[in-house]
């Protein structure tokens, strides 16, 4: 519950703080920053954010938040940007990380809705039901995004991962590794006639 506290405060100072930034300082009028310098400053929050990522040595739960909360906060105030989709699936991709599998969800959910011609589509999918499958134990939902896959993404890599994943539905590991080794079996039987 401590770290939960600590993330939630983490959250509340980080976001105030890109806000007075975002929101108070820099040219412009007023001493307001126009669009074009808010963008500018969202994404060297980004590459700032990147940088710290490439150079991590370990896992570091604070930083992911942070990242998170960076690409969020960039897809937010600029919707309509070309980099809007790929922010969020980064930041979903970190919420991930950080086992805030709803979060996650609804981020990549948001991806489908508001970006349908993202290039990350079949991956927003099928990390969808890999959380419900993997994560969240929900056979029903992962099923059903796998399917979405195989139908939006015929002959593609993540369209036989998918089929591969809704084989395996509901097995326990030792179910799955039984009937590899049956296949296996079968296989040299057929190779030794």
């Amino acid at each position: 519950m401590k770290i939960n506290f600590q993330l939630s405060t983490f959250n509340f100072v980080l976001i105030g703080s890109v806000s007075l930034l975002l929101f108070s300082c820099g040219g412009g009028k007023n001493g307001k920053m126009d669009s074009a310098e808010l963008r500018k400053s969202g994404i060297d929050s980004i590459h700032s954010v990147e940088a710290k990522l490439r150079n991590l040595t370990t896992a570091d739960p604070t930083l992911y938040n942070k990242a998170l909360l960076t690409y969020s906060s960039f897809a937010t105030n600029f919707p309509d940007d070309t980099m809007a989709a790929y922010c969020l699936f980064r930041a979903a991709n970190y919420a991930s990380n950080l086992n805030q599998y709803q979060r996650a969800l609804s981020i990549y959910d948001t991806i489908s809705k508001k970006y349908p011609n993202f290039k990350g589509g079949a991956e927003c999918l099928f990390n969808q039901a890999f959380i419900y499958d993997d994560k969240l134990k929900d056979t029903a939902h992962a099923h059903k995004f796998y399917q979405m896959v195989i139908d939006k993404y015929p002959h593609t890599k993540l369209d036989s991962d998918a089929h591969a994943a809704i084989s395996q539905l509901g097995k326990s590991t030792d179910e799955i590794i039984r009937e590899f080794e049956e296949k296996n079996k079968a296989k040299a039987a057929g190779a030794n006639k």
